[in-house]
């Protein structure tokens, strides 16, 4: 599922609205930034709790010792966060206590910190009792750059909760406002910190088994929001491009792939068309949209987007080509992914 982030210091109640009917279902929050004053937050806490259930968003607040004494709450007064209308907890600290979290499965939709807890962890808390069906993870995200994790090392971590069927979270990077006091994006993985977040998404699906990502800064377009929400329900790809004018309509249509996939190109599934004239046969490099003309005989009007360089083909017209910010993304289109081609603004 998809999910997003706020902070009191840049809430934006259109935002969330808008967010959650694309489809958005969580909303996290942190109650321990230094940077974020909070002393106020007793009077805004109950309009903000009942927006985020009048949207239909799951809050999950970060919580560790700091977030007790912003909340004007006696340390370790679990019973207190309850009464101010929390549900769900996320603990950056304290998996230790297995006493406690069995305790707090009682009260409160637990989700652990995915960035630090090991698969030792995970047998012991299940011998003190802990029911971890009922335990989620979120990893970190990392404000400093150069400081996220490494994808390897991030799909290392991730196979733990698979053995254990534990669903897992992570974040990419917002594309619309960066979070406070850095402003270089709030990744898990270090590599997605300058990418688009749509692509750090599909990165995330495809190699890390992720099902549920959030953005982590405090904004992302609603556009994004809405690319990553398709690509979870329908595998549905938008790809920004340019394509020739002669070409426009195929803006107009979603695209199917062939089955029988390709190492080097991706095949749509698109009528052919006899007789197409000879032209524009450059090199066609990674990234490159394509038409075959009429000296490919039968596959004259097939469409075809490189995976991979190629030398310029008298048979080949190309026509167009992804935007390079998106070509990572062409390692990840399956048989059953449909395609969008979006006009580059």
């Amino acid at each position: 599922m998809l999910g997003i982030s706020t902070y009191f210091k840049d809430l934006n109640y259109e935002y969330l609205e808008k967010a959650s009917k694309i489809g958005a279902k969580y909303l996290f929050t942190s109650l321990h930034i230094p940077e974020e004053d909070l002393s106020n937050l007793e009077q805004i806490l109950p309009d903000f709790l009942q927006k985020v259930q009048e949207y239909n968003l799951t809050l999950v607040p970060d919580i560790s010792p700091l977030t007790f004494n912003k909340l004007n709450v006696e340390e370790g007064d679990y019973e207190g966060l309850k009464e101010l209308g929390f549900t769900t907890l996320r603990l950056d600290y304290g998996f230790e206590d297995y006493e406690l979290v069995r305790k707090l499965q009682e009260d409160f939709e637990l989700i652990l910190n995915g960035s630090v807890v090991k698969e030792k962890d995970l047998i012991e808390a299940s011998k003190k009792g802990v029911d971890l069906s009922r335990i989620s993870v979120m990893h970190n995200f990392y404000p400093k750059m150069d400081t996220g994790l490494s994808l390897e090392y991030f799909k290392k971590l991730n196979e733990v909760f698979v053995k254990y069927d534990i669903k897992t979270m992570a974040f990419v990077p917002g594309d619309q406002l960066k979070r406070f006091p850095l402003y270089e994006g709030l990744p898990t993985v270090e590599s997605h910190r300058e990418k688009h977040p749509f692509v750090a998404a599909v990165e995330l699906i495809q190699e890390c088994q992720i099902k549920d990502i959030l953005i982590g800064d405090s904004e992302a377009k609603l556009t994004t929001l809405e690319w990553i929400q398709d690509y979870m329900d329908e595998k549905l790809m938008h790809i920004p491009v340019y394509l020739e004018k002669e070409q426009l309509d195929l803006f107009e249509k979603t695209h199917n792939v062939r089955r029988d996939l390709s190492d080097a190109v991706i095949r749509m599934i698109s009528p052919r068309i006899e007789g197409v004239a000879i032209k524009q046969n450059g090199k066609r490099f990674k990234g490159a949209i394509t038409m075959e003309n009429n000296l490919a005989g039968r596959y004259s009007g097939e469409i075809q987007i490189m995976k991979q360089d190629f030398p310029m083909s008298p048979r080949s017209n190309v026509i167009g080509f992804v935007h390079p910010d998106f070509i990572d993304i062409l390692a990840y289109i399956e048989h059953d992914t449909k395609i969008k081609f979006v006009p580059l603004i």
